[in-house]
């Protein structure tokens, strides 16, 4: 009887196994004072990227065949772009993607320099990436300056926020 019953159970929990109700992004900046730059790791499911990528018109089966298709790169770095920006006194400045690495756990790693660009007392931050296609994602970003670490949220209906520099 009990085998019986586990076996009726079987294909709930396999099924259920495999969805997540939640999505997450983590960003983690640094700001390089030589070159007045961001360096910027960009994690995420490889999984929820592709599909996202799939749904938004940018055709990718597994990200990892990609490390040095250049066309592709220039298409992640632009879809990165769309939904990943910072700006300090309302300047800009564009991310360029120079690498990026699909772990064994399922997670992507999008290693990423921004432009040059000279730092006010803020620094305003988008980060609604995959929230077009994934409705419950939400994102987090640590920025490292100064000696400081400061954080934020992202959420749908919050997808930005603006960091104040302590002084």
């Amino acid at each position: 009887m009990k085998t019986a019953f586990l076996l009726l159970l079987f294909p709930f929990f396999a099924t259920s196994s495999f969805a997540h109700e939640y999505f997450f992004a983590f960003a983690e900046m640094d700001y390089n004072k030589t070159d007045n730059s961001f360096e910027i790791t960009l994690e995420g499911s490889a999984h929820d990227v592709e599909d996202v990528m799939n749904e938004s018109g940018i055709p990718i089966k597994e990200l990892e065949d990609h490390y040095t298709d250049q066309a592709m790169l220039a298409r992640i770095e632009a879809f990165i772009n769309k939904g990943y920006t910072i700006s300090s006194g309302g300047k800009p400045a564009a991310l360029k993607l120079q690498g990026m690495e699909v772990k064994t756990n399922g997670l992507i790693y999008f290693y990423l320099k921004s432009e040059p660009i000279e730092l006010t007392k803020t620094i305003d931050i988008t980060f609604n990436w995959l929230m077009d296609v994934l409705p419950q994602q939400q994102n987090k970003v640590t920025l490292r300056y100064n000696d400081q670490k400061y954080t934020a949220v992202f959420l749908p209906g919050k997808p930005f926020a603006t960091i104040e520099f302590q002084v």
